[in-house]
């Protein structure tokens, strides 16, 4: 995470969202600078109430102990004619703080995995094709993902979401912001909030109430070609879910082949079925 990327730029603020950049003259009249005074206020405002809300939904998920929940996802993979492909699938995850974490992955196309976290190894077991992945990694869950996403470059956008540094990271980050209004995401009433940081804008939907979970959001790679999105429904949720270590715990099957520990493991399948719709 680049911390440098702290600074408002009020051209970036004026640019994102559609707002009307005030025309300077040569010479700014005092109206001019006074204008424009005003409309740096209002975004740093706007900026200063959006993130009051992240940070909201990100303290109350750090500080529960463990919890459960389901999620639907998507992701935009762009073709060399730049036609864009959906491909997507569902998540379960178990979370225990400090070190325990399981997590079951579904394609649209059926293939299957689990990853098992308990605090001294990572494993992957990928039952269809009868084998597994695994490599020792004691610590603590944060660090597990932190070795996921920056050691192996394995995309983990959940995993951000429920670190405990979720906050501290992307707050570094976010060069603009505001809410949007209020919206309804299954049964819960949210606030729904956009940010945007020098390469990424992030949408969220955050539920109004004394549990402000978070029930969907949405990324949007604005650098990359195309700009693709991913996109994440989070349903579900359970905070006060069953963990006993067993369920964290993996033993591979008998016979079940070891396969190295690769950056291209957990999403290997999806990626080549996607692959075949390029050009």
């Amino acid at each position: 995470m680049n911390a440098a990327i702290r600074h408002l730029a009020i051209g970036l603020l004026v640019g994102q969202f559609g707002f009307t950049p005030v025309a300077l003259a040569a010479e700014p009249s005092t109206e001019d600078a006074d204008r424009e005074k005003a409309l740096a206020e209002a975004h740093a405002e706007d900026l200063k109430e959006a993130l009051a809300e992240l940070k909201l939904a990100a303290d109350f998920l750090a500080a529960q102990k463990s919890f459960y929940l389901e999620a639907a996802l998507g992701y935009d993979v762009v073709q060399a004619n730049g036609q864009k492909l959906e491909f997507g699938g569902s998540r379960k995850i178990t979370m225990r703080r400090p070190d325990r974490v399981k997590a079951e992955a579904e394609s649209r196309e059926g293939t299957e995995g689990t990853l098992f976290f308990d605090g001294k190894s990572i494993s992957i077991d990928l039952e269809e094709e009868n084998a597994y992945v695994s490599v020792e990694k004691p610590g603590s869950l944060d660090a597990a993902f932190d070795y996921l996403a920056e050691d192996l470059g394995v995309p983990t956008p959940l995993a951000d979401l429920l670190s405990s540094n979720f906050f501290t990271d992307i707050a570094d980050r976010i060069v603009a912001g505001f809410i949007v209004g209020e919206s309804r995401i299954g049964d819960a009433e949210c606030i729904h909030v956009a940010f945007s940081t020098e390469d990424l804008d992030v949408q969220m939907w955050i539920e109004n109430s004394d549990r402000p979970l978070p029930h969907r959001f949405v990324i949007t790679y604005r650098e990359a070609e195309g700009s693709p999105q991913f996109w994440a429904q989070l349903m579900k949720w359970n905070l006060k879910p069953k963990t006993p270590d067993s369920l964290f715990s993996y033993k591979p099957p008998k016979g079940a082949e070891r396969i190295p520990f690769v950056a291209t493991v957990v999403g290997a399948v999806e990626d080549a079925k996607a692959s075949k719709g390029g050009n």
